[in-house]
């Protein structure tokens, strides 16, 4: 489904021009089958004018639909589609909902493997006031279910998302849940940190406009404790 918005997008101009030009036809085609209904004099030849000038109606309608729909896709839809989609300058997993548990699980760090150390990860984007981690703090430890606060209020707002990675070479990083709204010095969303394995972590806060750009991102650095 994304493929074909992105298709649509792609392709807006031309789909544009494709529609314009059909709806001119159909629209003088309407007003041709107007006039030949007004013109008819027998039951006959007015039933079968009205036919087709509903039909020429039809099909204009249809025509300018098709315009908004493609305006839509491109302007409104496109902005909100999964960042792997409509690629941006930051490579992040796509995903606008929260994890299920099972995917979750499969992104646990792998026992008796060299953790990355800290110069892996650049905290520069924390120094953005519009697209940075309030709580937890970098360096912190934390357990169970915990508040992500913070502040996602970059200009041309689209959404946000924040993710985790396991502190292992060749992990990725998994979202973890995503908001639509812009955030001042406020909750973000909420982790169960239940759902992984006790262990090193990088957390990062993604903030994405509506052409697709993101700063950098706020990575830092924590620690999930067992949960008690």
């Amino acid at each position: 489904m994304e493929e074909f918005l992105v298709f649509i997008k792609e392709q807006s101009i031309w789909i544009y021009l494709s529609l314009g030009l059909a709806g001119l036809i159909y629209l003088r085609l309407t007003i041709n089958r107007l006039q030949e209904y007004r013109r008819a004099f027998f039951n006959i030849e007015r039933e079968q004018a009205r036919e087709e000038l509903v039909r020429a109606a039809i099909m204009s309608g249809l025509t300018l639909a098709g315009i908004a729909a493609t305006f839509l896709i491109s302007y409104l839809k496109i902005p909100m589609l999964p960042i792997l989609i409509n690629p941006t300058a930051v490579p992040t997993v796509s995903l606008l909902t929260p994890m299920s548990e099972s995917e979750i699980g499969a992104a646990t760090p792998m026992a008796n493997v060299t953790p990355i150390s800290n110069d892996e990860f650049d905290n520069i984007g924390c120094q953005n006031p519009d697209a940075t981690i309030l709580f937890p703090e970098d360096g912190s430890s934390i357990s169970g279910v915990i508040e992500v606060r913070g502040t996602a209020n970059i200009s041309n707002f689209a959404f946000y998302k924040f993710e985790f990675m396991p502190v292992t070479p060749g992990a990725v990083w998994r979202a973890v849940s995503a908001g639509t709204g812009p955030i001042v010095e406020a909750t973000l969303g909420t982790w169960d940190t239940s759902l992984v394995d006790p262990g090193e972590y990088a957390f990062r806060l993604v903030v994405t406009d509506t052409e697709g750009n993101a700063p950098f991102p706020c990575v830092i650095r924590i620690k999930v404790l067992p949960s008690e």
